[in-house]
């Protein structure tokens, strides 16, 4: 979106303009006080109307009662007066005299019925089918003074009752029944309302007792006002009026269900509380309106300042100069300083997009560079690499990849100084730049690690360059004069062999060139399938080798070493199996390599000497003597400049009686690391743990090492041996080196020896210890320990199915039935 325009919104970037966002704040602010007011307003005055029509009703119904009052209080005073009068002598004579004046008085008061009442069951009535209630006449005799008393059947009677005494001072009670429709309609004459007497108890159509207006309008009222009885505050509608009405307890009645309802028409309060609201409402709209146009008006001046920066700023960025608002105004203002402001920025931003330009270009180089072989670096690599590779996609042509890396240039580095390795690098640059006219590219990606990206060639021609490069860069480097060989490992990839991906291809050529590695350095790989599957078997190796220990997968063999002169078993050498929860038993060939050059390593040596220490003490738990238990650890456990004193440590916490614990490393572990083998070999081998060195004859052992390091005992290579058997040069060597081991007080011991021709050859010239597959496979703890039994038991040594065997006879051996196997 252009700052130029200015819409509303924009919601597809997130836009919202000022204008929009004060119109909204405006609006929010004004109703929110508007209806915060017009609320409060409304509310005041709906309790006022509230209030009005509470104290309308509630006067009706104190009136209603001080009608009944003053009716009550007119017959006390006028019967009072009537019985003086009288001058009676006697209760008939009062009755008698009542009588006669009875109908004069029904012209003045609404008495319905008199009775003079001599006792409370003994009384005479003008109206002998209406009797006094009987329990207004216990409360008059009880309390002696006039009672009253509203009683509702079909219809509604006020009962006067007032105790009397005769001049012979007899006494006696006065009953009148007066009717009170005249009391209901008394009260309704000053204004327009309705009153009625109901009875909560009877059903809907009999429950109205007495009513002032019997109208079918007026009953529509009285039928509405029975069905909101349980309201405190009835209103509701009859033919588009309002009717507001309300329950009143009454006094002095004779059943507590009986009600007053007073009902009053409200529909002109109503309609003047509607026409309230709605002038309200507009007035509060007027309001929000007027004051939503002010807030407007104030705005108009910064929204248009707004408007003119966001217009102007941008062209700073343009590199165009600023140029400040006409004023127009007598009093500077915020807007103002912005202008000042954006004069700065504008000339701060030009000086600053000049110095830019200028960093901008030695921090391209910078970052595309290697400074110190001022080769393209590996972020030039990867751009240039997938360029090149795009491109050779779109032709189809062919994108050669070759990966350098110089051999053992960590040792050189610890050696002699990383500033001589960097003096040694620049030179391998150099180098490296002088053929580079057969490749488009050569980079350093870091270390010791080189790149080259080779177009359009073929793969013979691609593999005579790497091989040419290799030696031209292994030619005498001299430097501060030290002269030496630097070997290249490479490893060479194709794009279509990584299908144009520049990742894929990286990979590819980076397991070619650790090909190389493997194969013995100083070698050229072109990457092929296989590798990528190797190396994924790596991976899952790896990975999976990490949870082999704790959860038990890993055993370790026992494979028998004997003597064929006292024809016994002299001990064992533990030999490491993986039960691999898919792959089922693996062999070491299958996973150690890969194990010994990854993390697990070290843990995994600590774990075989636990195990050896423990089958060691078992063994002597059993009773075993003189038994040799030999296992096996990696060259790199020696880096643990601690390792000697940890398997010591270990050592002394166990019970060996007389057997022994040996130690076992191939004589290339002990060349390569001499220094460091050496003392640690020394204090192992005085803790009383002993020492020997494996795959005898495979390596290139200098005697004046092999004088020097401490052992015990000599294991020779099955190779060496074997090929004595046919070859009387070897036979001499062997002969030979057998000579100087005894002369060298070392113990021998032959691996490898599977046939019985074997075995006769090196028993009849004088080797003793053997191990190998003709005298016992590697096998579990339990076969194992088994196998040594039988063969004490019967005093010789035995095939795998317990028949004895019979070697070179030298000496004799326990007869037994001979086995076909024998001359196997």
């Amino acid at each position: 979106m252009k700052l130029s325009k200015f819409p509303l919104v924009d919601l597809k970037n997130r836009y919202v303009s000022v204008r929009l966002k004060l119109t909204l704040v405006l609006i929010l602010a004004a109703g929110i006080v508007v209806s915060i007011f017009g609320l409060t307003a409304m509310e005041h005055y709906q309790k006022q109307q509230a209030q009005l029509k509470l104290s309308y009703l509630d006067n009706y119904a104190l009136e209603f009662n001080d009608q009944i009052e003053r009716l009550s209080d007119s017959i006390t005073y006028i019967f009072e007066a009537q019985t003086l009068l009288s001058q009676a002598e006697s209760m008939q004579d009062l009755e008698r005299y009542l009588n006669r004046q009875l109908p004069d008085l029904q012209w003045l008061m609404p008495i319905a019925n008199g009775c003079t009442v001599f006792a409370i069951d003994n009384y005479a009535c003008s109206v002998l089918d209406s009797p006094p209630p009987k329990e207004l006449l216990e409360q008059v005799t009880l309390r002696s003074k006039p009672m009253r008393l509203i009683e509702c059947f079909e219809v509604c009677h006020l009962w006067i009752s007032l105790p009397i005494r005769t001049r012979n001072a007899e006494q006696g009670v006065l009953a009148f029944q007066l009717e009170l429709a005249d009391a209901l309609i008394n009260v309704t004459q000053r204004d327009d309302i309705e009153l009625a007497i109901v009875d909560l108890d009877r059903p809907l159509y009999k429950s109205i007792l007495l009513a002032t207006n019997t109208q079918v309008l007026s009953q529509q009222w009285f039928d509405s006002a029975i069905e909101y009885r349980h309201h405190d505050n009835m209103e509701f509608k009859v033919e588009d009026k309002t009717i507001v009405g309300k329950l009143y307890l009454i006094k002095d009645s004779s059943n507590s269900t009986l009600k007053l309802v007073i009902l009053k028409d409200w529909s002109e309060q109503v309609f003047l509380q509607t026409r309230f609201e709605n002038q309200l409402t507009m007035l509060l709209l007027f309001t929000m309106a007027l004051a939503i146009a002010i807030g407007l008006l104030l705005m108009r001046r910064p929204l248009s300042n707004l408007r003119y920066h966001t217009a102007s700023l941008p062209t700073i960025l343009e590199n165009e100069s600023y140029k400040p608002q006409n004023k127009l105004h007598l009093f500077n203002d915020e807007f103002d300083s912005l202008d000042h402001i954006s004069i700065e920025l504008a000339n701060s931003f030009s000086e600053m997009r000049s110095s830019i330009a200028a960093n901008t270009k030695v921090l391209e180089k910078m970052a595309m560079e290697d400074p110190l072989t001022e080769l393209p670096n590996r972020t030039a690599f990867l751009k240039q690499l997938s360029e090149a590779l795009e491109e050779a996609a779109k032709q189809g042509e062919e994108l050669s990849l070759i990966y350098i890396d110089l051999d053992n240039f960590k040792t050189i580095n610890d050696t002699l100084g990383h500033d001589f390795g960097d003096l040694l690098l620049v030179q391998v640059a150099k180098r490296i730049m002088r053929l580079s006219q057969f490749a488009s590219s050569t980079f350093r990606l870091g270390g010791d690690e080189f790149t080259l990206l080779i177009n359009q060639k073929d793969k013979d021609s691609v593999l005579g360059f790497a091989y040419s490069l290799a030696q031209e860069i292994s030619r005498d480097i001299t430097i501060s004069g030290i002269s030496m060989k630097v070997t290249l490992s490479i490893g060479i990839a194709t794009a279509k062999q990584a299908e144009y991906e520049p990742q894929l291809l990286v990979k590819y050529a980076d397991l070619a060139m650790y090909s190389s590695k493997r194969k013995g350095r100083n070698c050229c790989t072109h990457f092929d399938i296989e590798l990528a599957r190797q190396n994924d078997m790596v991976f899952t190796i790896e990975n999976q080798f990490q949870n082999a220990m704790s959860n038990n997968e890993l055993e370790l063999y026992l494979q028998p070493q004997v003597s064929m002169q006292h024809q016994r078993v002299t001990g064992f050498e533990l030999l490491l199996r993986w039960n691999h929860p898919t792959q089922g038993l693996m062999n070491p060939g299958q996973f150690l390599d890969t194990v010994e050059s990854g993390r697990h390593i070290l843990p995994l040596g600590y774990w075989v000497i636990d195990k050896s220490l423990a089958l060691l003490e078992e063994l002597t738990s059993k009773g075993y003597e003189e038994l040799t238990i030999a296992f096996n650890i990696s060259g790199r456990q020696f880096e643990d400049k601690h390792f000697a004193q940890k398997l010591i440590s270990k050592f002394k916490t166990v019970n060996v009686g007389s057997n022994y614990l040996e130690l076992e490393i191939t004589e290339s572990v002990a060349v390569q690391s001499y220094q460091q083998v050496k003392s640690q070999l020394n204090e192992i081998r005085a803790a009383g743990i002993r020492v020997a060195f494996d795959d005898f004859g495979k390596g290139f052992t200098s005697l004046s090492y092999l004088s020097n390091l401490a052992c015990d005992k000599i294991k020779f290579d099955r190779e060496f041996g074997h090929n004595a058997i046919t070859s009387v040069s070897t036979q001499n060597i062997v002969l030979s080196m057998r000579t100087l081991m005894d002369t060298l007080d070392y113990e021998i011991l032959v691996e490898g020896v599977e046939t019985l021709e074997h075995a006769n050859w090196l028993k009849k010239n004088g080797f003793d210890k053997v191990q190998g597959y003709f005298f016992g496979r590697p096998q579990t703890k339990q076969e194992a320990l088994a196998f040594y039994q039988q063969c004490n038991e019967k005093g010789a040594l035995l095939d795998k199915d317990g028949n004895v065997l019979h070697l070179h006879p030298l000496f004799k051996i326990p007869q037994t039935p001979s086995h076909s196997s024998h001359s196997s």
